[in-house]
Order: C-alpha cells, then structure tokens, then sequence
C-alpha cells in the first residue's frame, strides 16, 4: 500500500467504526407500531375524543413525530382548545411509559365537529420552549411530568 493507500484504509476504517459505535449511545429503538396503538387508544377512550386519529413516527431521517387531525369536544375554539389541552396531557402521560422513546415534536390540531376551518393547534396550547414546533419535552415541563 503506498501512503495515501495506508491513510485511505485507516480512515474508512475510522469512519465503519464510528458508523458501529453510534449505535451504541442511541437508545433502544421503539416500536413505532406498538407506541402508536398505545397513543391512538389512550386518546380514543378520552371523553373529549370524536374523531381522528393519533400517528407516530419514529425514523432516523424524518424524526421522531406524534401528529394527528382530531375532531374534538366543543363547538367553539375553546372548548375545543380545553379538549385538545386534556388530549395533550393524555398524549405525554402515555407516551413517557414507553420504552426507548426520544424526544418526539407534537403536531396535533383539533377541531369542532362539522368545522375543520375551525382548527387548534399544540402550539396554541402549549408554548415551544425552542423553535416553532412543541415537543414532549415541552408537554412534560407544562404538565409536571
């Protein structure tokens, strides 16, 4: 191997061990599917719930997202808003049992039944620490948890 070879080689092989040790310091995966049931029912028994549902995403290049579109107790913005604010709570209690879970943004909007032109977001309920998307790391300073 001639001297750029030697380096060359050294520093793929930095690179592959770098690539397997960040592996390590990440915490364990979740399963998406089985956090988004757990949500998605946690909401859906909720007295304030009419319709929609609660999504999860979990991936390493699109984040770590809770969303969802909920059409909610309340014929004014609110009603709908004290609706969406106990929907919230629901969400971070929930969410904080599940193993391996990271900090996820929220992006949750009710509206009242009959009116989706009528529409109240998280961040209308809960101010972002950072930035112009709520996190659960938000939802839990809010709320005491």
């Amino acid at each position: 191997m001639g001297r750029f070879g030697r380096r060359g080689f050294f520093a793929a092989s930095l690179g592959v061990a770098g690539i397997a040790l960040s592996g390590c310091f990440r915490q364990a995966q979740t399963d998406p599917a089985a956090v988004a049931d757990v949500l998605r029912s946690a909401v859906t028994a909720m007295p304030e719930h009419l319709d929609g549902e609660v999504q999860f995403q979990d991936s390493f290049s699109a984040g770590t997202t809770i969303g969802g579109v909920l059409t909610l107790a309340g014929s004014s913005s609110y009603e709908v808003a004290d609706s969406l604010h106990a929907v919230l709570e629901t969400i971070i209690r929930t969410y904080v049992d599940q193993p391996g879970t990271d900090t996820a943004f929220v992006r949750v909007e009710g509206h009242p039944s009959g009116d989706a032109a009528t529409r109240v977001l998280a961040a209308d309920i809960i101010p972002a620490a950072s930035g112009a998307n709520v996190t659960t790391d938000d939802l839990a300073e809010f709320y005491g948890i």
